[in-house]
């Protein structure tokens, strides 16, 4: 492909420090850790089912992706702050447990060097439904109580952010990001340049979302982006699929540690992989479509292999953002194959969304992982869901069943509604 216009991510910068990562929890339809979730996924599970939150008897589409049997843990809140919590922020904090106590963060295991100012927060987060039987029975009538504005603080996406600062004692900074799909996979890269770059340590990043409510599930039906294949929900997330006619709702959470390599050798944290570049850009086409000739994922992707000093021929694996949609896919596709080569052997793509729908903000941290767990287990996760595969859509995909490979470097692609796109390279550590 032609040189993208965008300079070296490396040009005009000081030295990159390496970034890896320590921790990594998440609450998914697949389940409640990542180890579940990781297993839902190497098996091919689609856990889609009717939605249960309310009743979508008359929306067009009625399936979705659901956390079931979910229940707060609140053993690292503090009195109070659970009010503070919306449904994703809720996600959120199981996650962080999980991530915080595999990077020794927690109890007897953390080590008492770390130096507050050196940590940082910055978080991926969805925005809540409004809750329009509040606005109903309290806003409008003016029946105001201490409780019942609690119920619309929850809205407020920064209270996650908040609340892990706390619990790590971030005193670095804390950042809250949403860029529609692209949100935390966008958290996921300023992480990772405020590390290599010096200005952290160590910054507990990801993302959550929860988008199953009959406002969304509305707004989006009207722009014709959800699946109505309601009597076959399992099989309705098919990314690159001839037949493919929509995304299916999905939520959960993902928080992962991201630290400077030397900082969590010394204090013994397990190290799971490397983040290894990163690149973001903005379409600047058009809020709903992505650019015709795929321009924005392609200079992301450009730019996050500059960035990493890495060949399209290094990456083994990619992790699409690959929503469902006809055309989300078609042009993704394209972007792939301009960057890689039309239909690479070398660097096989699967889209896990088939497999937890589409998790919106949450995705690019939750399929960062996936990538981070599939260099460290060295195996490529399934395309499952394929009738038939659109032969217009110039990539080769992994197998219907998870396959053994050998690969270093893995790259997860997200694309956001108003155009925003990030890609961002994992590796594998002792490559």
């Amino acid at each position: 492909m032609k040189d993208s216009p965008y300079p070296k991510s490396q040009d005009n910068k000081p030295p990159k420090r390496r970034v890896v990562v320590t921790g990594i929890g998440a609450i998914t339809p697949l389940g409640h850790s990542m180890d579940t979730t990781w297993d839902g996924i190497v098996n091919g599970r689609t856990p889609a089912s009717p939605i249960q939150y309310f009743d979508a008897s008359e929306f067009p589409s009625k399936i979705a992706y659901q956390v079931v049997d979910f229940s707060l843990s609140r053993k690292l809140l503090k009195n109070g702050e659970d009010a503070y919590l919306c449904e994703s922020a809720e996600f959120a904090i199981n996650a962080a447990e999980e991530a915080l106590e595999q990077s020794r963060l927690l109890g007897n295991s953390r080590p008492g060097t770390l130096n507050p100012n050196r940590i940082q927060v910055c978080f991926g987060m969805g925005l809540p439904s409004p809750n329009i039987d509040w606005y109903e029975k309290v806003f409008f009538p003016k029946k105001l109580s201490h409780e019942e504005s609690l119920n619309n603080a929850r809205i407020l996406p920064n209270q996650i952010s908040t609340i892990i600062a706390r619990m790590v004692g971030a005193r670095g900074g804390i950042s809250t990001v949403h860029t529609a799909c692209a949100s935390s996979g966008q958290a996921l890269g300023e992480a990772f340049e405020s590390i290599a770059y010096g200005d952290a340590d160590l910054v507990v990043t990801g993302g959550a979302d929860s988008m199953i409510s009959p406002f969304y599930t509305a707004g989006f039906a009207l722009l014709g982006a959800l699946s109505k294949r309601n009597d076959a929900p399992k099989t309705a997330s098919r990314p690159f699929d001839r037949e493919r006619d929509g995304f299916v709702f999905g939520e959960g959470a993902c928080v992962l540690v991201f630290e400077e390599y030397d900082h969590a050798c010394k204090r013994g944290a397990p190290i799971l992989g490397e983040v290894c570049g990163y690149g973001i850009t903005e379409s600047a086409y058009r809020i709903t479509d992505l650019h015709p000739e795929g321009t924005g994922p392609i200079e992301a992707m450009q730019m996050a292999l500059d960035d990493a000093n890495l060949r399209p021929t290094d990456i083994g694996y990619i992790n699409a953002h690959g929503t469902s949609t006809q055309l989300n896919d078609r042009i993704e596709s394209l972007a792939i194959s301009k960057v890689f080569g039309p239909s690479s052997k070398d660097t096989l793509v699967s889209s896990t969304k088939s497999m937890t729908g589409h998790t919106i903000s949450a995705a690019g941290a939750l399929e960062f992982a996936f990538c981070l767990l599939a260099l460290h287990h060295q195996t490529l996760p399934p395309s499952v869901n394929i009738s038939s595969f659109d032969t217009d859509c110039l990539i080769t995909l992994t197998a219907p069943e998870a396959q053994a490979r050998n690969f270093s470097f893995a790259l997860s692609n997200s694309v956001g509604f108003g155009g925003s796109n990030t890609a961002l390279i994992a590796g594998r550590i002792g490559r």
